[in-house]
């Protein structure tokens, strides 16, 4: 946002973004702008509309133009759904926006009809499309054994390249290693990654961005705003699941876009598509929670979504997916402003203290009550704050921010442990059939997610190695297979977004097909039959009993918050160890063995002897669920690291 924000200030157009890195000074401003109608242009992100008071902002204005980018997130079979796109439509429609405009370069034609429902467009008028086919592009495979074979493909092509190259990864840890293996050929990549300083990626993207023959080693967190014309190169060192070709030849100029299929990079991607979804029930656990939280007095409810993570064994991101469906499909809940939950605070001025110490309003009586010490300051618990004084929690939090010590600059504060509210529009179902009826919705909507993924990953290999000039397309959400005859690999890209008709006589004269009359060859198939021994490893290690999915996550590589607590992910040396075994199969072998054990978590062996050394208390630790579930997360060892994706 703050790219285009900055591109239009500069041609003389009134805009601004609002988002939580603006001080409150700049916020206000921004705010005031819109408010006399003087801010032509407001960005901001789409969880912006949880915010209770920037929709009171919105209602005092006239919308004359809701533009949504990258719209193609609306559509649940889209591969980057994202629930609070489907909030923007609501938005839409209670606060009557005189126009939508959504873009999208990615749209397949049942995300674009997903999109257009959303926002009330008309299906055939009300949707415009430029060609997906671009002459200038020249799409290759090329099938490999290892990182070494791809380095000796890809180095004749970066060393006589005309102008700057961008090689695309899965893990940040990939970007690093493919640099290191380029730079003894006499080049000089740049490495790119969601784990680097926010100071390192603006430098990198500005050098790229003003380089003649730049190359860049990076995860696909690399690419948003950049807009480069005369890129060369666009490279998918590891097997992908989504293709960045868009990036090379905008200047129209020919160009070349290579994907590597290797059979050792579909696990991983694999691990991606299956990790979101956890045990049905570890849903029936949360939805209990969720249930039974009694509204406070403004009736809202509120949760920590880091805790209940762990908790449930859930990643974040499918809380926050599954809280949108009970939001979006159910209505029970709508998510409103978050708040954070802990302040940690700090004196600048010994006057300021003394300050804090005499204030006698109920806010800071109230505060000063219930303060523990925390480093060189003290730390709050705004929820016990307000059950022990009976003041909301809302006026502690508006005492504590309109405070004259702290407006003066006599005190510092840190807000932490952020926790997100809910109004509760209806009552939650609380009868444990009830319970179950819906966490059977919202666990097969997960494994449906689930294979659509899968689904997509098989897509980009028959997209290469197809033989028979036919490539299968999945059309709809029941993943039901539409099989067209297609030819050459910028076709079957064109169709696959809906554009039959863009490549002349369905033959584009440059890709891998057109050049060797087939497709490459090239199989990846899993054992189906898991080793007993190795299931036996797991088993010796792994305490659990209770879920089957949470043992073969772990035999396949897959992380999770149960798995990480207890040290069975990342680093443990089991981990991943039946990665060549097919997923589905790893289940059923777990299952068995869970079912033996009556679905019974085992004790933990012993802790060794104690020693001198000195250990933190989370080495031995045991933490456990709410007492519905009975099962316990133990500790594990730990001894290397998993990479990281974007």
């Amino acid at each position: 946002m703050k790219d285009q924000v900055d591109a239009l200030v500069t041609r003389n157009v009134k805009a601004a973004s609002l988002d939580s890195t603006l001080s409150a000074d700049r916020a206000a401003w921004v705010k005031q702008e819109v408010l006399t109608g003087s801010m032509k242009i407001l960005y901001v992100a789409p969880e912006r509309l949880n915010n209770e008071s920037f929709i009171a902002l919105m209602r005092k204005v006239k919308i004359s133009l809701l533009a949504v980018d990258e719209s193609h997130c609306i559509s649940q079979w889209g591969a980057s759904f994202r629930p609070e796109y489907l909030k923007i439509a609501r938005f839409a429609e209670e606060l009557d926006v005189e126009r939508v405009l959504c873009l999208t370069a990615t749209a397949t034609k049942n995300v674009a009809v997903d999109i257009c429902k959303s926002f009330y467009i008309h299906p055939t008028e009300g949707v415009f499309r430029i060609p997906v086919y671009r002459p200038n592009l020249a799409l290759r495979a090329q099938v490999v054994n290892n990182a070494a074979e791809k380095v000796a493909h890809i180095l004749p092509m970066l060393q006589t390249r005309t102008g700057p190259a961008i090689i695309y990864v899965t893990l940040q840890k990939q970007a690093e290693e493919i640099a290191d293996h380029l730079r003894p050929h006499g080049l000089e990549p740049m490495v790119y990654h969601a784990g680097l300083p926010a100071e390192d990626r603006e430098r990198i993207q500005l050098q790229f961005m003003e380089s003649e023959k730049g190359i860049v080693c990076a995860t696909i967190a690399f690419g948003m705003g950049i807009d480069k014309a005369n890129i060369r190169q666009a490279g998918h060192f590891s097997y992908c699941d989504a293709q960045e070709v868009g990036r090379a030849g905008r200047d129209g100029q020919e160009s070349t876009c290579l994907m590597f299929l290797s059979a050792a990079d579909i696990p991983v991607l694999e691990g991606f598509a299956r990790g979101d979804t956890c045990a049905k029930r570890d849903i029936e656990l949360w939805l209990q929670e969720v249930a039974m939280a009694k509204p406070a007095s403004d009736g809202c409810i509120d949760f920590n979504h880091y805790q209940q993570a762990k908790v449930y064994d859930i990643r974040q991101n499918v809380l926050n997916l599954s809280f949108a469906e009970l939001e979006l499909d159910h209505g029970y809940i709508r998510a409103v402003t978050p708040y954070y939950s802990v302040y940690d605070i700090m004196a600048r001025t010994n006057e300021g203290w003394q300050k804090v110490l005499s204030d006698k309003s109920k806010q800071a009586q109230a505060l000063k009550s219930c303060w523990v010490p925390r480093g060189t300051g003290y730390q709050i618990d705004m929820a016990k704050a307000a059950e022990y004084s009976r003041l909301s929690r809302a006026d502690l939090a508006r005492g504590q921010r309109s405070s004259s010590y702290i407006v003066v600059g006599h005190v510092t504060t840190k807000a932490s442990q952020v926790r997100a509210r809910y109004q509760v529009l209806k009552p939650l179902p609380k009868a444990p059939e009830e319970i179950q009826v819906l966490a059977d919705q919202l666990y097969n909507k997960m494994l449906a997610r689930e294979e659509e993924a899968v689904q997509k990953l098989r897509q980009v290999m028959e997209f290469a190695t197809n033989d028979d000039c036919r490539f299968t397309i999945v059309r709809s959400p029941e993943l039901c297979l539409n099989t067209s005859t297609l030819t050459g690999l910028a076709h079957a890209l064109a169709s696959y977004f809906g554009d039959d008709d863009a490549v002349p006589n369905q033959m584009c004269g440059k890709c891998s097909f057109c050049l060797i009359g087939s497709g490459v060859e090239f199989a990846a198939t899993a054992v189906s039959k898991p080793d007993p021994r190795q299931i036996r490893a797991i088993l010796d290690v792994c305490t659990v009993r209770d879920d089957p999915r949470l043992l073969a996550r772990m035999a396949f590589g897959i992380t999770s918050p149960r798995l990480t607590v207890n040290k069975w992910s990342a680093a443990h040396p089991l981990f991943g160890s039946m990665v060549h075994v097919d997923f589905k199969a790893l289940v059923e072998a777990f299952e068995k063995e869970c079912k033996k054990a009556g679905y019974v978590n085992k004790d933990p062996p012993p802790p060794p002897p104690k020693t001198t050394q000195k250990r933190t208390y989370t080495q031995y630790s045991s933490s456990s669920r709410p007492s519905s579930g009975g099962s316990s997360y133990r500790g594990g060892y730990s001894k290397r690291a998993r990479g990281r994706r974007y």
